[in-house]
């Protein structure tokens, strides 16, 4: 790049951050010293491009590692070294534009990503899908080498778990080595044994399509998954229920719990995120908004109310201290990040998602679809638009 071309860019830049917020409104957004961004690259050219750059899975390896999948007219995975402090786009993940709660590591540090054609969509374009296939990439010191933005990913291809249908969310069990995940639009739920090598069809979340037009082909089902500390896996589906899965007895089991949310609203309620706290409860997010706590052993759901004026809890993590932070917020309206304090059940919320360390950079967050937390404690969260950063946020 010359000189003049920096200048020029430099130049339309300042005129841009003249025009951003003033200072007063400061009080409505995550507090500044705590929030930061980084690009998806090194910009201005070696980034992952607008529309596809959409973050919705992020995953934390065992070593601290963090990566990232974005989703959009292709999809790309990505690597942030907590000890670098930067994004490294990988490459383009082969036949994928969505990756949708849909990545997790293993304990030997091997990257799992499922994918699919789209999600949400009221199942648009699967008439022909021959269906989304889950990927495994394995760690290569990629810190070492340059970025190449479009290149193809050197993946192992483990095949399609459920033929014509996209996979909607993954979560793995380390200890046994067991992926599972759930697909879309009809919601199968499956197994894939990494030492086997085999997956397994374990039935449907949703056998009937929510209430609506005759048009509308949407099942309730949960957009996340958690593995309980015994092993029992834990999503939702029809009506707005909650869902166990127990390995010992390969049994998948509707439960009488249903998650809490507007009354009149069960049959569109699903979860969106889970956290496991250290003492082993499972914490839940639905898409009405409303924060509940699950006992993986006596299945009692406890409704913790509603966190944000908002539908959709998209993103939940616990602290080292055990604080759980969360964040919300529907496709229109402004992400909003909120802490909830279990010893003394307060909620706080925080604000927007937004940085403005003007006068160098400024970007704010409409739309957050991800979370993850690293070992030491760095909250992580991907925005969900046609041009994303990754977001970085500083518990106290």
């Amino acid at each position: 790049m010359t000189r003049r071309q920096l200048a020029i860019i430099l130049a339309g830049g300042a005129a841009t951050l003249r025009a951003q917020r003033e200072a007063g409104s400061d009080h409505a957004v995550v507090s500044q010293v705590r929030m930061d961004l980084r690009d998806l690259g090194y910009p201005p050219e070696d980034v992952i491009p607008s529309d596809e750059c959409a973050i919705r899975a992020l995953t934390v390896a065992p070593d601290g590692t963090v990566y990232g999948a974005t989703s959009g007219n292709r999809s790309h995975l990505f690597v942030l070294y907590p000890q670098h402090g930067y994004v490294q786009p990988l490459g383009v993940l082969p036949g994928v534009t969505t990756v949708h709660h849909a990545l997790v590591t293993s304990a030997q540090g091997d990257v799992f990503i499922g994918g699919s054609m789209g999600v949400d969509n009221n199942g648009t374009g699967y008439e022909k899908y021959p269906g989304g296939h889950l990927l495994k990439y394995a760690h290569r010191n990629e810190e070492r080498g340059r970025i190449q933005i479009g290149r193809a990913l050197q993946v192992d291809d483990l095949g399609v778990p459920v033929a014509n249908e996209g996979i909607y969310s993954l979560a793995i069990d380390r200890a046994s080595n067991t992926i599972y995940g759930a697909t879309y639009p009809n919601g199968h739920f499956f197994s894939y044994s990494i030492a086997g090598a085999k997956t397994t069809d374990h039935g449907l979340l949703a056998n009937r399509k929510i209430p609506g037009e005759r048009f509308e082909n949407e099942k309730a089902i949960g957009r996340a998954m958690m593995v309980a500390g015994d092993g029992a896996v834990f999503t939702s589906g029809e009506g707005g229920r909650l869902v166990r899965f127990l390995p010992t007895t390969q049994e998948l089991q509707p439960l009488n719990a249903v998650l809490p949310g507007v009354p009149g609203r069960e049959v569109y309620n699903r979860v969106d995120a889970w956290a496991k706290a250290a003492d082993g409860m499972l914490y839940g997010g639905s898409s009405d908004g409303y924060l509940f706590r699950l006992d993986p052993q006596t299945l009692r759901a406890e409704n913790l109310g509603k966190p944000l004026n908002q539908y959709r809890i998209r993103g939940l993590v616990f602290a080292p201290s055990g604080k759980l932070y969360g964040v919300g917020g529907d496709d229109d309206e402004m992400a909003r990040l909120f802490s909830y304090d279990p010893p003394r059940g307060a909620y706080e919320v925080l604000g927007m998602v937004d940085v403005n360390h003007r006068p160098y950079y400024s970007w704010q967050a409409y739309l957050i679809d991800s979370m993850a937390i690293g070992l030491d404690g760095t909250v992580y969260m991907g925005q969900a638009e046609r041009k994303s950063k990754l977001y970085v946020y500083y518990p106290t």
